[in-house]
């Protein structure tokens, strides 16, 4: 499988993708601690997941996603994302397109249908900067639906 894995895309729509686009190789030393912790694999909550830069990490870790629930408005993210889960990956992927859709209420039904997440990984909401303050929001709303379990 190629190492960049945004080709078939036209060559503007990449570029914009991979311009906020964080170094794969780095978040992966910072997860690397992950891989001993769950050698049965992992459920992710991908916020802003961009073109997949903390999966495609995971995936170069050899951490298996049992489950990822990727949070994407970009509709050329999602299908770059998608395209590459597709062809390197076995688990499910699960698709939200607003971060604002993620109610209390949906995030109970997540953490109860996959049993939690290991994983809680954000990159920058780089247009709807906003979006940023949904995150502390989204994680406190995790820990007391998995506080319960």
């Amino acid at each position: 499988f190629p190492r960049d894995h945004t080709r078939g895309v036209v060559k503007t729509e990449r570029y914009r993708s991979l311009a906020n686009s964080f170094q794969v190789d780095t978040i992966a030393y910072h997860l690397s601690v992950l891989r001993d912790m769950f050698p049965n694999g992992i459920n992710v909550l991908s916020l802003s997941t961009g073109i997949g830069g903390g999966a495609v990490a995971l995936h170069r870790l050899g951490i298996r996603m049992r489950t990822a629930v990727s949070v994407e408005k970009g509709e050329i993210n999602r299908r770059i994302f998608n395209g590459w889960w597709d062809q390197t990956q076995t688990g499910k992927l699960v698709e939200i397109a607003d971060m604002k859709s993620l109610t209390n209420d949906r995030i109970a039904s997540l953490v109860g249908r996959y049993g939690g997440f290991d994983l809680v990984i954000g990159g920058s909401p780089s247009e709807q900067s906003a979006l940023l303050y949904d995150y502390p929001r989204i994680l406190d709303a995790i820990k007391s639906v998995m506080a319960r379990l």
